[in-house]
């Protein structure tokens, strides 16, 4: 697996490995170079020889078409290839280390999954940046969510769409409906974001909250819920 030395920053690994999805699925967090301005970056790797790797779009780890309102989104290929959809055109493309960084821009939808034709381990980079906004995505957010829908794939805990909607709706998300119907305009996400939205304040008076302790470490969950308690 290609190190942080690879990109030429000093960037040591914060928590991880996880090997999530059966196993097909491996993430790092890193401690990102203040070069970056970013508030999470991550070191994720889909194993080749894995069926799951196989699945191309339909990986169970491969996120359905969204898009943030505050964050870019930039990646960068360390071996393999990757595939991504993205723009209103829901384009196909194929990455690999020669095509260098690439930044999804907010308000730009987009999905990232592991291509098919790869002939060896995919490693990618990912960062989101600025940090100076108010709903930032940071390495707690990812891990939760990870984990969280890893477990429901491998069947270790049940369908729940609450948890999942709130941990999405603290990151400035929105899902993306019938992207190339332009007619909808605005509609292709403003109406997932509303439901998203119900389905958040539900999942809070139900009592979940945006972190959950099995997916938080100790140290970080006891930050996170003490000013709850006071």
């Amino acid at each position: 697996m290609p190190t942080p030395q690879s990109t030429g920053l000093d960037e040591p690994v914060l928590a991880g490995p996880f090997h999530l999805f059966d196993g097909s699925f491996i993430v790092e967090f890193l401690t990102p170079h203040p070069s970056r301005n970013a508030t999470v970056l991550m070191r994720a790797t889909y194993v080749h020889a894995h069926p799951n790797t196989k699945l191309g779009k339909t990986h169970p780890q491969s996120p359905p078409l969204h898009l943030h309102f505050d964050q870019s989104e930039t990646f960068t290929v360390l071996s393999g290839a990757v595939g991504t959809t993205d723009s209103w055109a829901a384009v196909d493309r194929i990455w690999t280390k020669e095509d260098g960084d690439h930044e999804i821009a907010p308000w730009v939808p987009h999905r990232f999954w592991p291509s098919p034709s790869a002939t060896e381990d995919t490693t990618i980079l990912v960062w989101a940046h600025p940090t100076n906004v108010p709903e930032p995505m940071d390495w707690l957010f990812f891990q939760n969510l990870l984990m969280l829908v890893s477990d429901i794939t491998e069947k270790k805990r049940p369908m729940n769409p609450l948890p999942i909607m709130l941990i999405q709706h603290i990151s400035a998300t929105a899902l993306v409906w019938f992207p190339t119907a332009t007619w909808l305009g605005p509609l292709r996400w403003w109406v997932p974001f509303q439901i998203q939205a119900a389905f958040a304040q539900v999942a809070r008076w139900c009592g979940y909250t945006p972190l959950m302790e099995k997916y938080t470490p100790k140290e970080e969950w006891e930050k996170y819920i003490r000013p709850k308690k006071d």
